[in-house]
């Protein structure tokens, strides 16, 4: 089945190619028909007009015969050996070459004959016997025969061709075109480098590309002697999952390097197939070291000698600042201020970056999150699997409240936006006030059907106004249901 998916999916670009090699092909033949029709004009104009003309006009005549039988000639030998099959093997660095080596000498050959025929030049002698001619322009071209010798090498041998990522003599940059004298790159910088052939055959070359694409980044970071490095392993290989330039196979690797004076080095190394995306990959994965560190308190430390004394500081963030930013939450409004303060004991403070998945759709929880600072996008897939943004949060909004109270999947996938602080609340914090005031379950489950409902509303947009009143009570209900379920509470 996949075979014949493979097949069925690729058939117009196979069609499309085929009429391109066969349109490359057979498109010479109607210069060389063309040139024949002309030879032959010419020849029945000779004919016709023997005897009429002067003689002097019957040789122009019969000149412009050989000249156009000569051409048309040359042009389908040309086409013969050159265009016919060298268009079947257009996937071959040596073809453009070769048929540029192999249509000069035709038509070397051709002036010669043409000279000699038409005006009676023979340089058959002069090319024959001058050997001090012949070695003043070996000498003179030695450089440009270098660089086209060396460009031979390089066609035959794949050294480097269009489109791979090489380092030639300390310029880095993809490869454009290959010629008989040049290898032209076009660098990171956007700048266009012609460097002679004859480089690559006396110095270093670099390809990224061939034989694989595959090429391996590393970054180092150093962390506290505090933070297990099973730990900080853990959380750079989650990390670098993530990314998607990323390959999965192989798969990311974090070594520790050393002991240093102030920190322990470690190396997280991560496979990519596109070289020319090494420098954002390199950039996305500082970013994310850094915001994911943030997150799970593992500490980059400064390279310096003072010692200095500090109190530890809890994990979380300080329950009264916490406290006071819950009240103003709608979600939290039937609470009284005593069970807003426990829940605010359990509450952590954590920072998203630019673009950073917080959850994914389908991903098990039991937290909500509630923006203190920046905005989050909440995105659903559509039926073609892609994310589509329904909503976009910011301060003072809240989400992922379905699975703090029923510990269900994510129903949807939230993002930072922008750099974001998140006050995070798990049902640890819940258990004891739903277990003090079961009444609160029902509130919070009107509460919380009501903004199912909207989000519903923007992903599907089919609900009719009617029914939204029916299918809210009836999700209200099935939610109680739930709550109870999950906190063990009888109703």
């Amino acid at each position: 089945m996949l075979k014949f998916f493979v097949m069925v999916n690729h058939k117009p670009v196979l069609d499309n190619f085929k009429s391109s090699i066969e349109a490359s092909i057979w498109k010479p033949l109607l210069v060389v028909i063309l040139l024949f029709l002309i030879a032959v004009a010419f020849k029945i104009g000779l004919v016709v007009s023997q005897g009429i003309l002067p003689k002097q006009g019957e040789k122009i005549i019969n000149g412009a015969f050989i000249l156009f039988t000569t051409l048309g000639m040359v042009f389908f030998i040309r086409w013969f050996i050159v265009d016919a099959p060298f268009s079947l093997l257009r996937r071959f660095t040596i073809i453009p070459l070769l048929k540029t080596l192999i249509s000069l000498i035709l038509y070397f050959i051709t002036a010669i004959y043409l000279l000699h025929r038409l005006a009676g030049i023979d340089l058959t002698p002069l090319l024959t016997t001058s050997a001090v001619f012949t070695g003043i322009i070996a000498l003179s071209l030695q450089e440009t025969l270098k660089n086209l010798f060396t460009g031979i090498w390089i066609n035959t041998e794949r050294v480097v061709a269009k489109g791979d990522w090489v380092n030639i003599a300390g310029k880095e940059g993809r490869v454009m075109d290959v010629t008989w004298r040049t290898t032209r790159l076009l660098t990171f910088s956007n700048d266009y480098i012609y460097l002679p052939n004859k480089l690559l055959s006396e110095g270093h070359v670099d390809n990224y590309t061939y034989p694989s694409p595959h090429h391996v980044v590393e970054i180092d970071v150093g962390t506290s002697y505090k933070d297990p490095p099973n730990k900080v392993k853990d959380v750079l290989l989650q990390m670098a999952s993530e990314n998607p330039y990323v390959l999965k196979d192989p798969m990311p690797e974090v070594y520790l390097i050393t002991f240093g004076d102030f920190s322990i080095q470690q190396r997280l190394r991560v496979w990519i197939n596109d070289y020319g995306a090494l420098l954002k990959v390199r950039s996305d994965l500082h970013y994310s070291i850094w915001y994911t560190f943030k997150r799970n308190n593992i500490e980059i430390p400064f390279p310096i000698k003072t010692v200095y004394q500090y109190q530890l500081h809890a994990k979380g963030v300080a329950s009264d600042s916490v406290e006071v930013y819950l009240r103003r939450i709608d979600f939290l409004k039937p609470l009284a201020d005593e069970d807003i303060k426990k829940i605010s004991v359990m509450a952590r403070l954590e920072m998203y970056g630019e673009n950073e998945s917080i959850f994914k759709e389908g991903d098990k929880g039991d937290t909500c999150y509630f923006i203190k600072e920046g905005a989050v996008d909440i995105l659903f897939k559509d039926e073609l699997g892609r994310d589509g943004v329904v909503a976009t949060l910011g301060p003072g909004d809240f989400f992922g409240e379905m699975s703090l109270l029923t510990g269900e999947e994510r129903r949807a996938t939230a993002v930072a936006k922008k750099d974001s602080y998140l006050i995070i609340i798990d049902s640890r914090g819940f258990h004891g006030v739903f277990k003090k005031n079961p009444d609160l379950m029902e509130e919070l489950s009107e509460i919380v059907a009501t903004r199912s409902r909207k989000l519903e509303e923007a992903k599907m947009k089919v609900v009719s106004e009617a029914e939204t009143l029916t299918l809210q009570k009836t999700d209200s209900k099935a939610i109680l249901d739930k709550i109870r379920l999950f906190f063990k509470i009888g109703g």
